[in-house]
């Protein structure tokens, strides 16, 4: 019996997106799998319902809290509805290649059932927004490492440790280093989740659940292997919410206060408490909270992490709503730094003004690199859809 996945789908407020995940999977070659769709919608105008209706994809579940959720809230309603060998929680403008599966039940098979996979993800980027499935560039990503191979292993507890020491900040990192470990580039044992829900209360915690899931995974997998080649494209938007957060102060604002909690309850437990227009400080919050709570055995670099912050608020030509605003989240983090042991609080600054040499790329290039993980990858190539452009992977177009 072949390797039956769950492609779970949380979303909402975006219902063609989820129309479009449905129709690139109708393409899908290995036919053992369900999709969940969780709707945690509030206006109805925009309920993904009737996309999932219409769809001739076999086996999708449409579920729906009983209440609109926060975001983490909602893909922790989701996760119970998966019933797969294999479970993989997607963000709805992540679509999954039509010979994905397939290669990942092979490489599930020749590693010997694995708790964790993982893959990196090719880009889409539409030449215009709101269009965002119709004419665009495809990016192809592979992995680190040659992508004539079919995948090899990683050390689940090395990874995390990586991460948390913040070895490499997130602009800066590879496809591979950003996606390995996580779940919304991969798949989770279906056992796997079940030894996290029973030793931890959930997988996906706040402030982000793309991370903290990848915590509690790596911190519980015995096994890992990351693909050679991607298995999803996704869309790149003008309504991330991690782009947003990361580019406009009062979007990060706005979406901790949709969490459990709201920003009144958030701002005090970040690592760099009240400041709140880092994502890195985000992320760090995510460690160092999961460490702490569940003592989680790996290292959590405070030079590294608040250097990154430092580099996220001072970025240069940063927009900023508002000047008090700037000026308020700069002494934020300045405090915090002063208050120190004054080794540390040196070492940040010597670190800071290390990394701020003339030749270090703008974030748009860094960001380049991590979708071009080497220098062999295909050129990018313009289709008049991403369905085209999806069809076109698959025949094998370079």
């Amino acid at each position: 019996m072949g390797t039956r996945f769950s492609i779970v789908y949380p979303t909402r407020h975006r219902p063609e997106f989820i129309r479009q995940a449905l129709q690139v999977l109708e393409t899908q070659q290995h036919d053992d799998f369900e999709v969940v769709v969780s709707d945690n919608y509030s206006d109805p105008a925009l309920s993904a319902e009737s996309a999932c209706r219409e769809s001739s994809v076999p086996n999708v579940r449409y579920v729906r809290p009983p209440e609109p959720l926060g975001m983490v809230e909602n893909w922790n309603h989701a996760l119970p509805f998966a019933t797969g060998d294999y479970v993989c929680v997607l963000t709805d403008k992540m679509f999954v290649l039509p010979d994905a599966l397939g290669r990942v039940a092979r490489a599930i098979g020749l590693a010997d059932g694995p708790d964790i996979v993982s893959w990196t993800g090719d880009a889409y980027n539409p030449a215009a927004y709101p269009d965002y499935f119709r004419e665009g560039l495809y990016v192809s990503v592979s992995s680190e490492f040659s992508s004539g191979r079919l995948f090899r292993p990683f050390s689940p507890t090395g990874e995390l440790e990586r991460r948390g020491k913040a070895e490499v900040s997130r602009t800066e990192q590879t496809a591979s280093q950003y996606s390995r470990g996580k779940l919304v580039f991969g798949a989770y044992r279906h056992d796997l989740v079940e030894r996290i829900v029973e030793r931890h209360g959930a997988l996906f915690h706040n402030i982000n659940p793309d991370y903290t899931s990848m915590i509690l995974g790596l911190s519980s997998a015995r096994a890992a292997v990351e693909m050679g080649s991607s298995c999803v494209v996704s869309v790149n938007t003008d309504v991330s919410n991690g782009w947003l957060s990361d580019t406009n102060d009062a979007a990060a604002l706005a979406f901790l206060s949709s969490l459990a909690g709201g920003a009144e309850a958030i701002l005090p437990t970040l690592f760099v408490p009240g400041l709140y227009a880092s994502l890195h400080n985000w992320v760090a919050h995510d460690f160092a909270t999961l460490r702490q709570r569940f003592d989680l055995g790996f290292t959590f670099d405070i030079v590294n992490w608040l250097t990154y912050c430092t580099e996220d608020i001072h970025r240069p030509g940063r927009q900023w709503t508002d000047p008090q605003v700037e000026s308020q989240q700069k002494d934020i983090l300045s405090a915090f730094i002063s208050d120190l042991d004054p080794s540390l609080a040196d070492e940040v600054a010597s670190r800071v003004a290390e990394r701020a040499g003339p030749r270090r790329p703008p974030l748009h290039r860094r960001v380049l690199r991590r979708l071009r993980s080497n220098a062999t990858q295909p050129r990018p190539r313009t289709y008049p859809s991403l369905v085209a452009a999806v069809a076109g992977q698959a025949a094998g177009e370079a």
